[in-house]
């Protein structure tokens, strides 16, 4: 687990510009918000999780969250169908900001490609230089 500044991030996991994590789990991937975006966010209150059995398109909004002090979405990371969504984080959503990286998963994707995933998303070296960027962007 590689440590930025006050942020964890899990050096075997692929990232999106915006501040999705992305696991491989064979042929599915599990998809969660960074500890960079939980903190950034504050206290998040509020979470639309996707529906089981949707195909969404990469760029599409995956779900939708706020805190008190911010609104915003995670968006597709490549196209797929959504399998399987942590409806929990609708009626308790603290798991995002206690445990981003498990309990605070949002859905299972099945990719249309899987391939997509290496190609379209931030992995290592370009994912510690792509969080350094924001951490200047936005300082706490």
């Amino acid at each position: 687990m590689a440590k930025v500044a006050n942020y964890d991030m899990p050096d075997d996991l692929y990232y999106t510009t915006d501040h999705a994590w992305v696991k491989i789990e064979g042929q599915q991937i599990r998809v969660g918000v960074t500890d960079f975006m939980q903190q950034l966010a504050g206290n998040i209150t509020f979470v639309r999780v996707p529906r089981a059995g949707k195909d969404l398109e990469a760029g599409k909004t995956l779900c939708s969250m706020q805190s008190g002090k911010w609104a915003g979405k995670i968006m597709m990371p490549v196209s797929g169908k959504v399998v399987e969504a942590n409806k929990d984080l609708a009626s308790v959503p603290k798991p995002l900001n206690e445990d981003p990286y498990g309990k605070g998963w949002i859905a299972v994707i099945e990719p249309s490609n899987m391939a997509e995933v290496q190609t379209n998303l931030l992995f290592g070296d370009k994912a510690l230089a792509f969080l350094q960027e924001e951490i200047a962007k936005h300082p706490q």
